[in-house]
């Protein structure tokens, strides 16, 4: 069965309560709790939801760069109704929420989200018990570092999870103190500290293990061990042990004077060691996984990354 199209967006908030193969002939002696998390299709959102003028003409258009946007959606929702399908016959209630209507989640054994990357990452902000599995919806266009498991393999997943078998890892996150002040969310992927202005110069005082210095550069990345695969990776720094606690660092683009060499370009720091920064510009920010959580910095302003000692685990 497929979802109506525009239905998604009218019942961000749901739960069901289904009927099927009773659980006890499964061997499942208690019914886990589970919430399944879900985004938007960008079809739905610009042509459905939207009616987004430029989207609708190059949908007539048939331009190459939207041009496996509705077979996209398509997948997505058919690997939602598929996730649904199983639970159902297994009979296992669900709750299911949009990504974008989100706060802490404290009474999910099992959270699943279905999307990519984005919407696990958006997820695990809120997270404060239970596992997440993450669920990539379309894996034919997305990489889904996070999202090891897909429509096929889902109910292979489940069962291991039912009987406490499934291989779970525990991903380590990022704390960020902005002027002393822990801010939210803990980052699982990286935090990205630039100018406001994607052309201008960052600039800043690093320091590392105490040493001092003053940069100018693009931007510099930190991330914990989950994200080191991602842009910290792609700007130089090295890719670690998935479930290490240790962090890193690594300055994007640096410009350093003909009688200048920078000595704090990356570094890998141990869980009890810290990043430093003060800004010396006026219109900085500071990205957190990404741009939806993003925090504007002053000259002055003193940012501290470490390591957040508060794990979550995820179904891999």
């Amino acid at each position: 069965m497929y979802i109506t199209e525009g239905w998604l967006s009218t019942m961000p908030n749901h739960r069901y309560e289904p009927q099927g193969i009773d659980p006890q002939r499964l061997g499942i002696q208690r019914i886990p709790r589970v919430l399944i998390v879900y985004k938007k299709s960008s079809y739905e959102a610009h042509v459905l939801d939207e009616k987004d003028e430029n989207y609708l003409r190059l949908m007539r258009e048939r331009n190459v760069v939207i041009r496996k946007s509705k077979s996209s959606h398509d997948i997505h929702i058919e690997t939602l109704e598929t996730i649904k399908g199983h639970l159902r016959t297994l009979r296992i209630p669900f709750d299911f929420r949009l990504r974008y209507h989100l706060r802490p989640l404290k009474n999910y054994d099992l959270v699943l989200t279905i999307g990519g990357d984005g919407t696990f990452l958006e997820t695990s902000h809120y997270i404060e018990n239970g596992l997440l599995m993450g669920i990539n919806s379309v894996p034919q266009e997305s990489v889904g570092f996070f999202c090891k498991t897909t429509a096929d393999t889902f109910l292979e997943k489940m069962f291991l999870f039912i009987e406490g078998k499934a291989p779970i890892k525990l991903l380590q996150r990022l704390e960020i103190a902005i002027n002393n002040q822990i801010v939210f969310p803990l980052a699982l992927n990286d935090t990205l500290f630039a100018n406001q202005n994607p052309a201008g110069t960052t600039r800043y005082l690093l320091r590392i293990r105490g040493v001092q210095e003053e940069q100018k550069s693009s931007g510099l990345w930190l991330s914990p061990a989950p994200g080191s695969t991602a842009a910290t990776k792609s700007a130089g720094g090295k890719k670690l042990p998935l479930t290490s606690q240790k962090i890193q660092y690594v300055t994007r683009e640096p410009y350093a004077p003909p009688e200048k060499r920078y000595k704090l370009l990356k570094g890998i720091l141990n869980p009890r060691e810290s990043i430093q920064f003060v800004s010396t510009m006026d219109d900085g920010i500071i990205y957190i996984d990404g741009p939806h959580h993003a925090y504007p910095i002053q000259r002055g302003t003193t940012v501290k990354a470490r390591h957040a000692q508060k794990p979550i685990g995820a179904i891999w």
